[in-house]
């Protein structure tokens, strides 16, 4: 955001002002705001917003040459805060371009002295009107199974519950005990090309996997697997930004993708490992714990930083969860996806 707007506003007596705000000259307050909010969910996945944002600011450069091609880009850290009269920054809102015509809300938070205030509803239907006058179709959202308030709020200004999550974690120190299971035989795990064939092949098998439901707001876009010129020159240096090391495999069975396997290996301290999987709805059952256990395996042996590892799928992916469990994950939490499609 180019030009800050701001505007008083009176809450039980009390006189805030509700502005927009700038993330280089506001990410340290929000920062601590959300460390407050989300003290308990970010300890249990060892992330840090201090490390988060650090990450998104060494990301601006990225984003400000990315906005030459795509104005959209300009969008990705809009958002909005409400401060005291102190000063204090206590509540917050985040609604970033998110590809497509979508933008996503999230970083809704507000401070415990400040709720049951309508805070919350403010920031969040000024960030859907935002996006909406940016041009976009459809906002989405997450919000904790758990926190019920938020959720019937959100529901009440029109978002849909589309789909539900869960997010489990593994200590590093159990990585050890993790012997990889053998890929079942017709099946054949290779390190993935990315190419014009594999690329096609890769959205053909998410068609497969995401339900029609989910697509409706998530639909399976081409982009996500055919990258734009610029895009396939600076994700080298983003990489070296982040000091990710990103390795993935496909798994074929009679020449036809039904698996892949992402695994992220963090070199920095307070940013988990990732593991994601993708498996063809009719290969899971034999597929989930071998390709589970290769990705744990690949990691214990890459590890630079002692930081948990943090898997995520759908609630209904039993097959998953079955062989997380078995292998010592615990769930993190279990999160229910929102959209609001605009007319």
């Amino acid at each position: 955001m180019n030009t800050l707007t701001s505007t008083k506003i009176i809450v039980e007596n009390e006189e805030l002002e509700f502005r927009e705000w700038n993330f280089e000259k506001d990410h340290e307050n929000v920062s601590a705001l959300l460390e407050i909010v989300f003290e308990k969910e970010l300890e249990s996945k060892g992330l840090s917003i201090k490390n988060i944002f650090n990450e998104y600011k060494s990301m601006l450069p990225f984003l400000k040459f990315l906005s030459i091609f795509n104005k959209n880009f300009k969008h990705i850290l809009d958002g909005y805060v409400i401060e005291n009269e102190e000063g204090n920054i206590v509540s917050s809102v985040n609604v970033g371009y998110a590809m497509g015509d979508k933008y996503e809300v999230a970083m809704v938070a507000t401070h415990p002295d400040y709720r049951r205030r309508g805070l919350a509803r403010k920031l969040v239907t000024k960030a859907v009107n935002h996006a909406k006058n940016l041009g976009a179709k459809m906002c989405v959202l997450e919000v904790l199974d758990i926190n019920e308030p938020a959720y019937k709020l959100y529901r009440s200004l029109g978002f849909v519950h589309y789909d539900s999550i869960t997010r489990q974690k593994l200590d590093h120190e159990k990585l050890a005990t993790i012997n990889s299971i053998e890929i079942p035989d017709r099946y054949h795990l290779k390190e993935m090309k990315r190419n014009k064939k594999t690329n096609q092949a890769r959205f053909d098998l998410d068609k497969r996997v995401t339900p029609k439901e989910v697509q409706r707001f998530r639909p399976i876009e081409r982009s996500k697997y055919h990258k734009s010129l610029i895009i396939k020159i600076i994700r080298p240096f983003a990489k070296l930004v982040l000091r990710i090391k990103l390795s993935s495999w496909t798994i074929h069975h009679d020449n036809k993708l039904v698996g892949t396997i992402y695994v992220n290996v963090s070199r920095k301290e307070g940013t988990p490992h990732r593991v994601d999987l993708m498996i063809d709805p009719e290969h899971t059952e034999r597929l989930a714990e071998p390709m589970l256990t290769y990705a744990l395996e690949f990691t214990e042996k890459n590890l630079t930083t002692e930081q948990k590892i943090i898997v995520e799928f759908r609630i209904s992916e039993e097959n998953q969860i079955a062989a997380c469990k078995k292998h010592g994950f615990v769930e993190v939490e279990a999160m229910h996806l929102l959209g609001l499609k605009f007319e």
